[in-house]
């Protein structure tokens, strides 16, 4: 009796053991498939983000070198210069991309303010938007809200030519927003707006 409860004992002991087994397996199954399937996550998220860093620097050289020839195309316009160049120097600095403006004049770089005065980041402004506008494939016309402030009258009168040639090129509508009368009298239609009683009212001059 006590060999036949021995046995017994045994028998349940390992179909127990065979229970875990089984379980374990089954764990360790679920496991493998996991481990498969977190390697390739991993391997979906690297070559996705390989291809966003190439799309990224393709898209940012595109951007940049075309930036930098308009930039060139209209300092060279607006100041009467060929010997004017705009420079865009792209470097990752804190694992985020930067960029660096230069503007050389007769082979000498400096920074642009130091160029041209303060005038020169407002044509860079309306430049990068034009060029935005393009690379992005962005359809309808141009707004700018009191463009070219800091323009002195002089280069001012070719700074708004430059943009009324570049949107004939691009066929877009151009619309300026502005207290300055010569910008104004440099349109095809001026319209006035004044506010009478909390209106608004617009008038065609």
């Amino acid at each position: 009796m006590e060999f036949k409860s021995r046995f017994n004992d045994l028998k349940q002991d390992i179909s127990r053991l065979k229970g875990q087994k089984e379980q374990l397996q089954t764990t360790l199954s679920n496991y493998e498939k996991r481990y498969t399937q977190i390697k390739t996550e991993i391997n979906l998220l690297t070559n996705s983000r390989e291809l966003y860093q190439k799309g990224s620097t393709t898209l940012r050289l595109r951007i940049s070198e075309r930036f930098a020839n308009l930039a060139s195309r209209a300092l060279k316009y607006i100041f009467q210069r060929d010997d004017i160049k705009f420079i865009v120097e792209l470097d990752i600095k804190s694992n985020l991309p930067s960029a660096t403006f230069y503007v050389e004049i007769a082979d000498h770089r400096m920074n642009p303010k130091e160029a041209l005065g303060g005038s020169i980041y407002e044509v860079i402004g309306v430049c990068l938007r034009l060029v935005c506008l393009e690379v992005f494939g962005l359809k309808g016309p141009l707004m700018l809200d009191e463009p070219l402030r800091s323009v002195d009258e002089t280069n001012l009168k070719n700074a708004l030519e430059f943009i009324q040639e570049y949107c004939k090129e691009t066929n877009r509508q151009l619309f300026i927003v502005t207290h300055s009368d010569q910008i104004a009298r440099s349109g095809d239609k001026i319209f006035e707006v004044v506010q009478q009683n909390g209106l608004s009212l617009i008038s065609e001059i």
